[in-house]
Parts: structure tokens; sequence; C-alpha cells
């Protein structure tokens, strides 16, 4: 060790054994504390350089669970977690702890609280599937669809959704997945029994998917639509649970509209697409039927007038 390091060292010590027994909660000791740590810390690195990448087993989400362990039953502040494991996304580690791993720990105001050293093996074995995924190659939609899909009919959470696509933005590539490439992909929006950043795929087949033009109407305006009819097909009178008694496990609504046909849609004005009273609920079988139906009846007339 270098006589300057060696110094510093001797400095801190020092200072450290005076303050030893007079650290008061709330007192300027606390700034006087941290300013040695801070300079530990810079001889740490200016005589070893910076920190490697942790050994395999020896990371600091490790070591987040063994300081957990160490303080069982215990409320350990996120700042402690931090210091111990050295990196910056300490709280996602301590998450995928409790979510990925089954581990039992609460959160409350910054703190967290391991409350048994043994993991739900539920919990873990849920999460089997999405770890997997995450790992694939590809991009984030691809990985989206692929864990959607593995969960055909099922709800999956933001929570999968973010974890699996490695990006914060995944709802919005959930709804480009719907939107855009016409998969039957709903929200709380659509089923009034799923909550806010809950997602269904209703149906991997082709037959199924989605009419893209549903992307014209705004995500408010779907929802007042469904709301308004009580989230039944207007036609066939059923919902979600009427369909489903009946084995009809890929029922899923669209807004329907009165007047225009699907080809005519993206031509109308705003004010007149949008509007409300000329707006109506389908299930997605019954809205391709009247679709074609109006279809039929527009080139008759056509060929009437020609």
């Amino acid at each position: 060790m270098s006589d300057d390091a060696a110094e510093n060292l001797r400095d801190a010590a020092k200072r450290l054994s005076e303050m030893a027994g007079a650290l008061r909660p709330g007192d300027t000791s606390r700034e006087a504390l941290d300013d040695v740590i801070a300079d530990l810390r810079i001889t740490a690195v200016r005589r070893f350089g910076p920190r490697t990448a942790a050994r395999s087993g020896d990371g600091g989400k490790g070591k987040i669970l063994a300081y957990l362990v160490a303080h069982l039953g215990e409320w350990v502040h996120g700042e402690e977690l931090a210091a111990v494991s050295g990196i910056g996304e300490w709280a996602r580690r301590t998450r995928e702890w409790r979510t990925q791993e089954g581990y039992d720990i609460d959160e409350e105001a910054g703190s967290y609280r391991l409350n048994s050293v043994m993991p739900d093996t539920d919990t873990a074995e849920a999460w089997q599937i999405p770890n997997e995924i995450r790992r694939r190659p590809g991009s984030a939609p691809t990985r989206l669809l692929a864990l959607l899909q593995a969960y055909e009919g099922q709800v999956v959470t933001t929570e999968k959704l973010v974890y699996v696509a490695k990006i914060p933005s995944a709802p919005r590539r959930v709804r480009e997945l719907r939107d855009e490439d016409g998969w039957p992909i709903e929200s709380h929006i659509d089923d009034p029994d799923l909550q806010p950043g809950q997602y269904r795929l209703i149906s991997s087949d082709p037959k199924d998917r989605r009419d893209v033009r549903q992307r014209l109407y705004p995500e408010d305006l779907r929802e007042r639509v469904f709301a308004r009819d009580d989230y039944k097909c207007q036609k066939c009178g059923r919902d979600r649970e009427r369909a489903e008694k009946a084995g009809d496990r890929r029922f899923y609504l669209e807004v329907h509209h009165k007047k225009a046909v699907a080809e005519e849609l993206d031509a109308l004005p705003a004010e007149e697409l949008n509007d409300e009273a000329n707006l109506i609920t389908y299930c997605h079988r019954d809205h391709i039927e009247e679709t074609a139906r109006l279809q039929k009846r527009r080139r008759s007339e056509r060929a009437a007038e020609a």
C-alpha cells in the first residue's frame, strides 16, 4: 500500500475512533460519518481501481439476500441494501427475490423485511416461463408476444411484461401488438374484471385477429362505449361471463360504427368517426358478420347505381 493510502486509512481510523459512542440520530455527526465513508471509498478506488464485476454467485443480488437473512424479521432500510450490495439496481434485485424467487419480503416506506428464509416454491415456479422467455434473443415485442401466447387466455401483469421485455415501455409495446398487428389483447378497458396493468391474449388463432381499424378509436372512447353498453355485445347480448359459460373462450369486444363499413372508416373526419351516438359494442364474431353484411349491401347498391 502506498504511503498516501496508508496515511488516509490511519486518518479515517482516527476520525472513526473519535466518533465512536458519540453518534446521535439527527445530529451533525451523521454528516461527519458520511464524510469519512466517502474518503474511505475514494482511497479504495485510488488504491485498487474501480470495482470489478462480481464473481458468479457472489454478486450484489446474493449479498442482498444474505443481509436480509442476517436481519430476519427486522425492517431494513433500502440504503442499507444499496450499501451492502454495491449496485445501482438494488431495489429491482430485491423485488426479484420476492416476485421471482418466492421469498416473503414486505416493502414499506423504502424499507424491507424478510419474514422467512424459505421461499414459496409456487411463486418461484410461476416465474419459470418468464425467466426462460427473457433469455431468448430477439426484440422486446417478440418476447412479449411469446409471453402472452404462453399464458393464452390468462392474465399477465405489467410486472412480468416489463421483466420479459427488458424495457419499461412494455405496456405500450403490448398495445402496438394489439393495434398494429391485430392480436386480440384485452385490458381493463375491454373487461372490467381486469385491473389496470393486467392484459390477456384471447387467442393466437389468425382467424381471431382483431380488426386493425379498431386503432382509430382512442382508448378513452372505447372505454366509454363499452361501459355505456354494459360490456355486452349489442347484437347477441352476450358478455364475457355468458360467452365462457357457453364454451366460447374467444369472445372479446370491438367498437362498431353503425353507418360506415371498414374500408370507409379511414376517410371519416374525427368528429364523425368518434361520434358516440353512432358507435355500438359488438363482439368480434358479430362485428365480422355485420361488416360483411354491410359490405354486401353496399356492393349491391353500387351495382344498382351503375
